[in-house]
């Protein structure tokens, strides 16, 4: 999806900042309930050290974390993955807040801003194109089978 330049209300009392080592359950436990992977396997990819052009951010509400947020930039362009706000804090606008935080802060950067997103995951898609995300592109992910 591809974020469509639109005005953007300001977002206040949502606080981005750089994960540490003491997140780590934390992102393990989003990981679990907002991806449905296993504890073992979201442990090995909470346990993944990025590159330099991507930041791992916390979403903390309230002095509490509720969420994270991964962005990448791939040539310039900043790209959304794993986004994921536990579900006790969903429906409480706080993921727009987010995006629109993060596009705020990315926006500044004159590239597009593009996220990524399974389509079946109609809860999030409508959350993206709520902010002014478009679909651009569709990939169909399958997994391999041993006959």
């Amino acid at each position: 999806m591809e974020w469509q330049k639109q005005p953007i209300e300001e977002t206040d009392s949502i606080i981005l900042r750089q994960a540490t080592l003491e997140d780590y359950e934390m992102r393990v436990r989003l990981s679990v309930s907002a991806f449905g992977l296993d504890e073992k396997d979201a442990r090995a990819m909470e346990s993944k050290v990025f590159e330099d052009n991507t930041e791992m951010l916390m979403i903390d509400v309230n002095d509490e974390t509720v969420g994270k947020i991964r962005v990448s930039r791939e040539e310039g362009q900043p790209w959304i993955y794993g986004f994921s706000i536990l579900p006790e804090h969903q429906g409480k606008r706080r993921g727009r807040k987010v995006l629109r935080r993060v596009i705020q802060e990315q926006g500044s950067t004159g590239y597009s801003i593009y996220l990524e997103v399974e389509t079946k995951n109609d809860h999030a898609l409508g959350l993206y194109k709520s902010v002014g995300f478009k679909v651009v592109h569709v990939q169909d992910y399958y997994r391999y089978q041993r006959v």
